[in-house]
This record gives C-alpha cells, sequence and structure tokens, in this order.
C-alpha cells in the first residue's frame, strides 16, 4: 500500500505539468471568460484520498465587457480527480471545492447578466477530450454570494458555511442536488428587506435544461427555526422570468412567519408569540419582468391559536381564522385584495369575531364587520395605545365598515360607517390629562361621520357630568391629523371643580415646544376641538368661590370661549356673565367680559375675591348689598394670574343698607362724632361708576349720606392704584340743609380733607380749593395743595359760584389701548 502511495505521488510529481496543462486547457475549453490565478499546482493531500488541481488567489471575471466587477474572487478552487482515473489516462474531475470566496451576481437595468460563463459547446465536445468533468460533489466554504438586479432593485445576499452539491452535466441539462446550511443576510425587494439575518438548512434537487432555459424545482424544503416550507415548481428564462411556483408551510407560528417580513411591516407585532396551528401556502404563476408580475395567491390560517405578549402578559385564545390574498387578474394593485373570513376568539374569556375584505390596494376600498365583548383594561394590555397611560372596565362594541377607505377617512355616510360602543364602569387616564375619566357609562352610535351619545355620564376628577349630545366630524378627526371636532351637548352636574377643570388638559410637549412648556402649563384647549354646551350644575368650585345653580350656554370656536349668558348663585346673590375668552395663546389669556351682579353681600364678595389683593378695606369692614354691571377687559398668563397693568374696566355700582365697621380712617374723624358712631358707619343708597385703568381704580365724585349728624352728606372722589396708594379727597357741608331755597345750587361752606398714603401707612389732611379757568378734559389728582387747618376753611364759603370744579374731582378717564409685550398678542 506504501508502495502504491508512493507510486501515485511520485507520478503526480512527474506529471504535474502535464495535468496543469490539461486543465488549463479544459478551461479554456469549458470558460468564455479569463480566470486568473497566482499560482496551479497538483496536490495529493488537499483533497486526499483524491488527487487535486489547486488554484491560488483566483479571480473570474464576468461574461459583461463594460462591467468592471470581477464575477468571483476565491482564495482557493480544488479541483479533485480519482487517482484510478489518473492511472488510466483518464482526467475526470469528481469534486470541486471553493473556499473563502465571494461571488457577484448581476444584472444591469436592460436586464444583461454577467453570469454567462460556459461556451455553448462544452458537452459536444467532451467526450473527445481526456480532461472532463464528471462531478459527483461540489463543496461551498465559507463563501458569501451577492446577487444585484438594477432594472428589479432586488439585492440578496447569503453567506454559506457549509453547503454540499452534486452536479450532473450532460448535453441538454445539469442535474443539481444541494444540501446544507446557508445563512442570509438580506433579500431587498425595492427598499423592503426580507429574511433579514435568518439560517435557512436547505434541501433541494434542481435540474436545468440548457436548450430550453429552463429551471424546474423539484419538491424540496427549506427550514427556517421550527417552520418547514415545501417548494416546487418551474422558472423559464429564456426571455422574461415565467414563474410557475407553489410553496406551501408548516409547523410555522406567527413568530416565525412575521421573521421572514421587513421591519416596516412587523415592527408593531413584533413582540407577540403564539401557540397552535398556523398554516399557508399558495402560489406564484406568471411573468416576472420590469412590465409586468406573476399572479400571487395565498391562502393562510390558524386553528385554535393563542397570542401572547410577554411584556404585558396577555393572551388572545382560541383563534380561528380563514386569510386569502391574491394580486388579481391584472396582478396589480387595482386588483389586489386580502380576505380573513370567520375571525373569531376571546380575550380573557370574553368573545369576538368579524370578517375583513380590503379590495383595490391602490384605491382601498374596506368592509369590516366586528363584534366584542372587552374587558378594557386586558385589551388595551394587549394592545396598547399611546394615548391611554392606564384603563379598566367593561365595554361592547360593534362596529360596520363599508367603503373606499379615502371616504372613510374624509366624510363617510351612515352606509358607510355604523357601530355602538357601550361602556359600563369605565377608568380611563389618557396621556394628556392630568385628571382621570371614572365610572364611564353609556353608549355611543356611530352614524357616518358623526357619534351620538344618548346618554354618557362620569366624572373627571372632582367633576362629575351626565348628559347627551352629539359629536360631529369623529371619522375624521381620528384618521386625519388636524381635523375639527365638534361637540354638541346638553350636560348637568352635581358638581363642576374649575380648580382642576382648568388645567386638566395638559399636552406632552413635543421637541419643538418643550421651552414653551417650560415657561407654565397654561390653559390648553385643543385648536382642533369645537363645542356648543347647554350647561346646568347644582354647585361650582373655584378657589373660594362656591356656587350654586349654574346655568347657561358655552361655545368654543378657534380656541375662543364664548357665552351669551351665564347666572350663578355666589356670594349670597345673583351673578351673570356674557362675553369671550381667548386662549389661543396659553401664555396669555384675554377675558372681555359684560358682569351683573344682584343683591350680592358685600363681606360675601370681598371674600370671594379674597379683598381683591389688597389689605385696605377688607370682607370685615363692609355690610350691604351689591348691584352692579361691569364691562371688563383682563388678561391672564400661564397660572390664570391676572396681569392687572392691562386690566381696563368700567363698573356701574350701586350699593344698598350698606356698613362701615371698624374702618380706621374714620377713626380718625373724631371731630365729627362719637368713635362709637363711627365704628359703625350706617349709609343710603350709593351710586356711582369706576373705572380701572393702569392699575389705578378712579372713583368719580360720589355723594355718602350717613347717619352722623354732623356729616349726613359726604362727597368723595379720588384714586386707589393697585400698589395700594391712595388718594381720597373728601368734602363734608358745614351747614346741610340750612342754606336758602335761592341758593341751593351753592355749595355753601365745606370741610376739605385729603386721605394720602398707603394701606399701613397713611396721612388724612385739609386742604384748600384751588381755582382754576376751566375744568380740564381729564382731571387729575391734585399735588400742590397745601394743608390748613378749620379756622381757615370759612374763607371757602365766600368764593362766588362760578369758581371752577376742585382739580380733585375725578372724572371716567382716557381708554388707552394697551400694547402687547414682546412675544405676546392680543386686541380689543
Amino acid at each position: 500500500m506504501l508502495t502504491l502511495l508512493v507510486s501515485v505521488v511520485g507520478g503526480v510529481w512527474l506529471g504535474q505539468d502535464r495535468i496543469i496543462g490539461l486543465f488549463v486547457q479544459a478551461l479554456n475549453r469549458h470558460l468564455q471568460v479569463p480566470v486568473q490565478a497566482s499560482r496551479l499546482e497538483v496536490s495529493v493531500l488537499d483533497q486526499f484520498p483524491r488527487l487535486s488541481v489547486t488554484l491560488h488567489n483566483v479571480v473570474v471575471a464576468g461574461s459583461e465587457p463594460a462591467d468592471t466587477v470581477k464575477l468571483a474572487r476565491a482564495r482557493r478552487l480544488y479541483c479533485a480527480f480519482d487517482a484510478w482515473d489518473l492511472l488510466a489516462g483518464r482526467y475526470r474531475i469528481r469534486a470541486v471545492t471553493l473556499a473563502d470566496a465571494q461571488v457577484r451576481v448581476r444584472r444591469n437595468a436592460q436586464g444583461r447578466g454577467n453570469y454567462h460563463v460556459l461556451r455553448p459547446d462544452t458537452a459536444a465536445s467532451a467526450a473527445t477530450s481526456p480532461f472532463s468533468m464528471e462531478l459527483e460533489g461540489i463543496e461551498l466554504q465559507r463563501v458569501r454570494v451577492l446577487y444585484e438586479d438594477a432594472g428589479r432593485h432586488q439585492h440578496f445576499s447569503l453567506h454559506t458555511p457549509q453547503l454540499r452539491a452534486t452536479l450532473g452535466i450532460s448535453d441538454t441539462q445539469l442535474d443539481i442536488a444541494a444540501q446544507g446550511v446557508a445563512q442570509v443576510e438580506a433579500l431587498r425587494l425595492g427598499n423592503d428587506e426580507y429574511f433579514q439575518n435568518k439560517e435557512l438548512t436547505v434541501s433541494t434537487t434542481l435540474v436545468i435544461d440548457r436548450p430550453g432555459q429552463q429551471l424546474t424545482i423539484q419538491p424540496s424544503q427549506i427550514h427556517i427555526g421550527p417552520a418547514a416550507y415545501a417548494v416546487a415548481g418551474t422558472i423559464d428564462y429564456q426571455r422574461a422570468a415565467v414563474l410557475d411556483v407553489r410553496c406551501e408551510a408548516t409547523g410555522a407560528d406567527v413568530q416565525s412567519v412575521l421573521a421572514l417580513l421587513p421591519p416596516r411591516l412587523t415592527r408593531r407585532l413584533a413582540g407577540y408569540r403564539s401557540q397552535g396551528a398556523v398554516y399557508f401556502g399558495g402560489t406564484v404563476r406568471g411573468e416576472l419582468s420590469g412590465t409586468r408580475n406573476p399572479t400571487v395567491a395565498v391562502q393562510f390560517g390558524c386553528k385554535e391559536a393563542s397570542f401572547y405578549h410577554p411584556r404585558y402578559q396577555q393572551a388572545i385564545d382560541h383563534v380561528s381564522l380563514t386569510g386569502a390574498f391574491t394580486n388579481g387578474s391584472a396582478q396589480a394593485a387595482r386588483t389586489t385584495e386580502l380576505t380573513l373570513t370567520t375571525v373569531r376568539g376571546q380575550l380573557s374569556g370574553r368573545p369576538f369575531s368579524g370578517n375583513v375584505r380590503i379590495r383595490n390596494f391602490a384605491d382601498p376600498r374596506l368592509q369590516l364587520q366586528a363584534q366584542a365583548e372587552l374587558d378594557v383594561a386586558r385589551a388595551v394590555r394587549f394592545f396598547p395605545l399611546a394615548t391611554v397611560r392606564q384603563a379598566r372596565g367593561n365595554a361592547t362594541v360593534r362596529l360596520q365598515l363599508n367603503g373606499r377607505l379615502q371616504e372613510l377617512r374624509q366624510r363617510p355616510t351612515a352606509a358607510q360607517a355604523s357601530g355602538e360602543l357601550t361602556l359600563r364602569d369605565v377608568y380611563l387616564q389618557l396621556r394628556d390629562f392630568r385628571q382621570p375619566f371614572t365610572h364611564l357609562t353609556g353608549r355611543l352610535q356611530l352614524q357616518g361621520p358623526d357619534v351620538a351619545v344618548p346618554t354618557l355620564s362620569g366624572k373627571l376628577g372632582n367633576s362629575d357630568f351626565r348628559g347627551r349630545g352629539t359629536l360631529r366630524n369623529v371619522t375624521s378627526w381620528l384618521l386625519r391629523p388636524g381635523q375639527p371636532l365638534r361637540l354638541e351637548a346638553v350636560v348637568t352636574s352635581r358638581l363642576l371643580d374649575f380648580n382642576q377643570l382648568l388645567y386638566a388638559y395638559q399636552p406632552t410637549p413635543t421637541v419643538k415646544n418643550q421651552n414653551s412648556a417650560a415657561r407654565g402649563d397654561g390653559l390648553r384647549v385643543p385648536a382642533s376641538i369645537a363645542l356648543n354646551l347647554q350647561t346646568t350644575a347644582a354647585q361650582l368650585r373655584f378657589r373660594r368661590l362656591r356656587g350654586r345653580n349654574l346655568r347657561g350656554t358655552l361655545q368654543l370656536q378657534d380656541r375662543v370661549f364664548t357665552s351669551a349668558g351665564l347666572t350663578l348663585l355666589a356670594a349670597g346673590g345673583q351673578v351673570s356673565v356674557r362675553g369671550r375668552v381667548d386662549v389661543r395663546q396659553p401664555q396669555l389669556v384675554k377675558a372681555s367680559t359684560v358682569v351683573g351682579c344682584q343683591q350680592v353681600p358685600l363681606d360675601s364678595l370681598f371674600y370671594v375675591f379674597e379683598d381683591f389683593g389688597q389689605q385696605f378695606i377688607t370682607q370685615r369692614h363692609l355690610r350691604g348689598r351689591l348691584t352692579a354691571t361691569a364691562e371688563v377687559d383682563s388678561y391672564f398668563d400661564q397660572h390664570l394670574t391676572p396681569l392687572t397693568d392691562r386690566l381696563e374696566a368700567e363698573v356701574h355700582a350701586t350699593v344698598r343698607q350698606g356698613e362701615l365697621l371698624n374702618f380706621e380712617p374714620m377713626q380718625k374723624l373724631s371731630f365729627l362724632a362719637s368713635r362709637a358712631t363711627l365704628r359703625h358707619l350706617r349709609f343710603a343708597e350709593l351710586q356711582n361708576r369706576l373705572y380701572v385703568q393702569s392699575r389705578t381704580v378712579y372713583v368719580p365724585e360720589m355723594d355718602i349720606r350717613s347717619n352722623v349728624k354732623a356729616a349726613s352728606l359726604i362727597r368723595v372722589t379720588g384714586t386707589h392704584t393697585f400698589d395700594q396708594q391712595m388718594d381720597y379727597h373728601v368734602r363734608i357741608p358745614l351747614l346741610p340743609g340750612l342754606l336758602p331755597q335761592v341758593r341751593a345750587g351753592a355749595e355753601g361752606p365745606m370741610l376739605r380733607l385729603a386721605i394720602q398714603g398707603n394701606e399701613r401707612d397713611f396721612t388724612i389732611r385739609y386742604e384748600r380749593a384751588v381755582r382754576e379757568p376751566a375744568a380740564p378734559a381729564v382731571a387729575r389728582p391734585a399735588t400742590g395743595t397745601r394743608p390748613s387747618d378749620l379756622g381757615n376753611t370759612s374763607g371757602a364759603a365766600a368764593a362766588p359760584a362760578t369758581v371752577a370744579k376742585p382739580s380733585f374731582e375725578i372724572k371716567k378717564p382716557v381708554k388707552k389701548p394697551a400694547q402687547p409685550q414682546t412675544g405676546e398678542y392680543f386686541d380689543f
């Protein structure tokens, strides 16, 4: 045996030049493209027990002359033959091994490939040649194969760590049988990648009809994970590719099927797992070219399957369905159809069922019938929604859709969209709401683009509601961002807590508005929401305000609230409001309102409004009933804090049964009456118009009749700033009622007093009247008056009747237009 081996090695060494020469001659006869190698050698050991011709650093050019990309590059190529053939003088290549190689198969935009490397007459001369191929095995070791089709926008990439094949070559056909493992890196069709990083176990037999240019796939198996895919059929590539291929899957589950599809189709479903029988099969028949597509028909379904998501730990059980997909008679999107029939299953023991059909993918038409009993918490856990943070309760859903998807997204008719949602004690915490909706119970009926609400009750935070109404344009609002939604409703409530309601909606800031959101939450209202509400509420709360019997209408359009009239019993009287509130800029809220009140106790009014931000006259100093009308233009920041420098108001007020209790400035007028009398002053009816502008309250002159005999008539005028700077002027007739009737128009002798300073540090002093040529159009507070004593005031009685009114008399100020600050907007 050793002698034989030595003889073979010696013969190989002596005859290797002849073997290499014959090998090169055979390659040139079989191939029509150049092959380069750094060296060729004959070896006994490389493919023992067979002898081999080994090519090192092989480069094979493509068949397209203009293509500079090489068809193949390999570190080693082994061509092996038997020693017995060598002894008999026959050189028959029995096996080929390609190691550490990369093969790039390409088709250009015109459909010409770079892989036409064999001469067409190779088999004809094989019988007379001393060197021929009778391949019994082909082995690919660490070979990476790339396929690129520029015209069809296709790209395939796979790696074969170990793949074995046999090749039979005759005059008319090639027989290929292959087994092994292939690692698919990517299979790209257009912009989508299929089979990403999947390991395939292949067992296939292929027959290539060389004259007829047809590939026949004998029944073959491809294993991907637990699933086995049976493939068979023919591919005619004489001109354009004509396919007749059948495929059927066994042992598949949802995750194995989803793993084959591109991420954009499976991203939302990638975490789900399944158990049970999932099956599909289909055919591909017809021409595949740049102008035509083959007919694709797929049938799929499942029986008694379950779908589970490990993160949410929720499953759908007992799922059965039958489905079909086809691209139709025209093999185009307009004839494509997807059908799901007899869909049924259970979610947490609650049944659901339905049917779905989608036709014409170019202009989709949807037919859907679905009904389900839902445990809301489990349903949201199984298929989470970004806008819902938490939910629980029970619901019943019934839905029917039938029409073009474009029509359903815009404005469907009642025949195209109908359904009903019944809620039973549902809890709902939404992402953009601070307070949860609780105890939601009622019915919502889909009627075309609108949702009718025959009855709905629940709570938002502390506030409860019960009502009926209609939501307009719901389908467009849900399916098309930015579309308007209008609510027309009649709502009743036992309690409305505006301490929560005004800040209930706080949308999550995006990257664009994070800086603005950092400045404050603000009163945020969705721009797409419109309201028309008729509302009644038994109770209302806001800060110190406790109201009863709220009634009226409220509208919202383009983030502007308007009301023709709201009435409320509050602070011991009745209050009415009409006007508008503009919240288009949450950082600057503008309110233009007309407010009226009837018989409101002054002490209650001052308590509710927290003494209007001052401590000079508080709710403990006042008694009486106020009837007033106020026209107010006011502004608020993001925390609903009033911007007092922009407040403008005109108030027509009447006070009846007025009393002033323990008012410190009155204690300093003890020369008029006893301190006991001054501690409890009673007034007759008071009427006046007050004006507010530039953080100042202007009090035009008014007559006050009190229970002090020495000063039964007091005339007061002045200003009071929001910084608590006072400038009041008081005139007290010294001889009230004693002037002759003929001089009734004369004022007579007066005691003139000035009250100036702030609420904690003020002075009361005497002052004289000042002569002026004429009263100014807008009077202003006196600034140059000198103090005097009671003895000097008698001179004022001799002044002629034509003396101008004192400079401290206050009239209505000229209304100044408020100026917006940088970055803010408002108008009157």
